[in-house]
């Protein structure tokens, strides 16, 4: 038997994908993310991840549950930090397409079939929330399908016999049990239990017909499908009064796909196995040995991504006759943003070198955008910033081309990355039918003016005011992060200001000024600690998150804000280790 499946299977595999969205549902059964991204095409931004593209026409309705400041569950500046500790509550969260790929791999070997299965919303500038991850009846028709040609592949393959020890006598009953558990532990990141070992073991007998690599097949076809497989399990075990602890198998899967986006591996499967996850000096040394493997600084540069919203850069349309990136200058334009902030993670760096840092990792193709001589190859090294680039990850052509229009630069956009996801101060709505097109650029002599006039709008004022003051210190980077010092022959005044924060409004003058406060604001701070844990649990809003929020944060303080010590205080906040049940 291989290919297709016989229809008695199909059947039952179609009832499994009925179970599988039935699983989907309880996963999503909480309150939506409190953060929601924006429509596209617009350069006034609606609230949420930004990703604001170039003006397009009239403001869709702006989405009725936009957060606002008292829905974000933070600490205001200056208040002592809460000290409680409530974990959130229980979840199952479908695996994302790439942690579903990288769960095929450690199975069958990085040569398994490829195929786009399922779908992942992008959610705050990341693909991680539990609510939006589920599995459509289209996706669970894709499963199956795909599910049977992995399994078909990895029997021609002989990517099955080695789960059974090699054994292939289907008359075996140990040698069919040896079989599904240990495919099952791997594809379920824990052990099976008796009941399922049993259902496994009927179906292996009826489809095998005396041959093991058929029954093998049908198993595994069936497995790589299951809820089991798709889902990472948060649920626990009856703990202290009205909580629950997560099981030690389920610590290592929420460990390892956080920091590996792939499944636990067998180090960290024993560790789980001899309940050696219990203590935050275990749960540090796992993390500290997943981070320093090559899929773990992939994935810890995913967060860097996601909060400042580059990972659209590579797609990013560009409308210029001078001038086009190409795909190797976009590529290390990532790669410098992803580079600066693993190097200060591993060199016990905070979040004021994020903004301030005076160097950066540039390979020859992005040295010579910015000008520089003396760097060759396509390695990144670490050099030093010259005068006309501005510190920190803000003066990175990352940022600056990301938040730009196709045909120039956007004070809009890349103000509203300032306040959203780097400060977390909500902007009000955009009004209903307002049309946010910009005037054409003729009779403007700068970009400057061309903002300023738009933003006179009485109806534009309430928004605008809040962002082109900040914006116009990036004037002297044009849509692609070029630097400039006049627009069409006239000077180029990147002054401006911040407001609405503690010790503001701030006077600025170019990126520098803004970069210096930044790197040592509470808000800032906060902020970080918000889209971190969000980005590490799946979810942004649950009774009493303030807690969490907190002790992730008390524990940050103690490093002065390290990134390993937020990632500390994720790994160590009650919530990692234990839940509650969903009111």
């Amino acid at each position: 038997m291989s290919g297709m499946l016989p229809q008695p299977l199909r059947s039952a595999v179609l009832v499994l994908g009925r179970a599988v969205l039935l699983a989907a549902a309880l996963a999503s059964a909480g309150c939506a993310s409190e953060l929601t991204d924006p429509g596209p095409g617009m350069d006034v931004p609606v609230g949420g991840a930004g990703g604001a593209g170039p003006s397009n026409g009239p403001a869709p309705s702006a989405p009725s549950n936009l957060p606002r400041s008292s829905d974000t569950g933070l600490t205001p500046p200056g208040t002592p930090l809460a000290d409680c500790a409530t974990p959130g509550p229980q979840l199952l969260r479908r695996l994302t397409s790439t942690q579903y790929r990288n769960t095929l791999v450690s199975l069958f070997g990085g040569d398994v079939p490829d195929q786009q299965t399922l779908a992942d919303a992008t959610i705050n500038g990341f693909r991680v929330d539990s609510d939006a991850l589920v599995v459509s009846n289209l996706d669970a028709e894709l499963l199956m399908n795909h599910a049977e040609s992995v399994a078909t592949w990895a029997k021609d393959n002989g990517r099955l016999t080695p789960f059974s020890n090699n054994c292939s006598n289907a008359g075996d009953a140990s040698c069919r049990r040896t079989f599904i558990q240990n495919l099952g532990l791997k594809a379920y990141r824990e052990d099976l239990g008796e009941a399922q070992v049993a259902s496994y073991d009927a179906l292996f007998q009826e489809f095998a017909n005396g041959d093991f690599a058929a029954g093998a097949e049908v198993v595994a076809t069936a497995m790589l499908q299951a809820p089991n497989m798709l889902y990472r399990r948060e649920i626990g075990v009856p703990g202290q009064p009205g909580q629950f602890s997560l099981k030690p198998f389920e610590v290592a899967s929420q460990l390892s796909y956080l920091l590996t986006d792939g499944p636990p591996d067998d180090v960290l499967m024993a560790a789980a196995r001899s309940n050696q996850l219990a203590s935050p000096a275990q749960l540090d040394a796992q993390a500290e040995r997943l981070l320093a493997s090559d899929a773990g600084r992939r994935t810890l540069a995913h967060f860097i991504e996601g909060w400042v919203d580059i990972e659209g850069l590579p797609a990013k349309a560009k409308d210029d006759d001078t001038y086009d990136l190409s795909e190797a200058e976009r590529d290390a334009m990532g790669e410098e943003t992803r580079q600066l902030f693993t190097d200060t993670f591993q060199t016990g760096g905070g979040i004021e070198a994020l903004f301030t840092a005076d160097y950066s990792f540039v390979n020859q193709a992005l040295g010579g955008f910015y000008g520089m001589t003396g760097v060759s190859g396509d390695a990144f090294q670490k050099v030093s910033l010259p005068p006309n680039r501005p510190p920190g990850i803000l003066g990175h052509a990352a940022y600056l081309t990301a938040h730009a229009q196709p045909e120039n630069s956007s004070p809009v956009q890349r103000a509203f990355i300032i306040r959203e996801r780097i400060l977390c101060q909500d902007l009000p709505p955009v009004p209903q039918n307002l049309d946010t097109n910009l005037d054409a650029p003729e009779g403007f002599r700068t970009n400057r003016e061309r903002y300023t006039e738009h933003s006179s709008n009485d109806v534009c004022y309430a928004c605008h005011s809040r962002m082109d003051p900040i914006g116009f210190a990036f004037e002297h980077y044009d849509g692609f992060g070029r630097y400039r010092d006049q627009e069409n022959g006239v000077a180029i005044d990147s002054s401006g200001e911040l407001s609405d924060v503690p010790g503001g409004p701030i006077p600025l003058d170019g990126v520098a000024a803004l970069a210096s406060y930044l790197g040592t604001s509470e808000l800032v701070q906060s902020c970080m600690v918000r889209f971190w844990t969000y980005y590490a649990y799946g979810r942004d809003t649950w009774a009493n998150k303030q807690c969490n929020h907190d002790a992730v944060r008390r524990e940050a303080q103690a490093s002065d804000y390290s990134l390993k010590g937020v990632l500390k205080g994720i790994l160590h906040a009650q919530h990692f280790t234990a839940r509650v049940q969903e009111q």
